[in-house]
């Protein structure tokens, strides 16, 4: 019985051994690549105008609020009590128009920058698999999520820049 487990450990030794040393791994640097995409910027370049656009529709807000708190303060004193309580009402649903118009704003951007950048990464993604697949490693990992790299892993960052004609 010793000897058959003993045989048997000896033949799976170097069928180990053989199987690691033929294990590629390698490391990539997604947010460099994906920064240096012009799919991004094109992105970047439309969240950017989105988000000016709801920067100065909430400006006009804000003002039309500032303007009517301004002309209010104004008046107060000599306003009768149901007039100066139907202009804080006023006030108080600008105020939270304003509030609920930034939560939205967040929201849009939020889903226009998932839906901009969601078929990038893809494309980004894909071009990783592809060089991995070419270059039969058995890992690739983003570097920026690696605590420690040793010798054995190979940086693919210009292939997969190649692969998406960056260079």
């Amino acid at each position: 019985m010793k000897k058959i487990l003993l045989l048997s450990l000896f033949a799976i030794i170097p069928m180990l051994a053989i199987s690691q040393t033929q294990m590629k791994f390698a490391t990539v640097r997604l947010q460099e690549i994906f920064e240096a995409m012009p799919e991004t910027e094109e992105a970047n370049k439309k969240l950017a105008d989105l988000a000016q656009k709801y920067k100065e529709e909430n400006e006009s807000i804000k003002n039309e609020y500032e303007n009517k708190y301004t002309d209010y303060v104004k008046s107060r004193q000599t306003m009768p009590e149901n007039i100066r309580a139907r202009r804080e009402q006023e006030l108080l649903t600008i105020s939270q128009a304003i509030e609920d118009f930034m939560m939205v704003a967040q929201n849009d951007i939020k889903q226009q920058q998932e839906l901009l950048m969601m078929p990038i990464k893809a494309k980004l993604m894909e071009a990783v698999k592809s060089v991995g697949d070419e270059g039969g490693y058995m890992f690739v990992i983003d570097e920026a999520q690696m605590l420690y790299k040793g010798a054995n892993f190979e940086d693919i960052t210009i292939f997969v820049k190649a692969k998406l004609d960056l260079l």
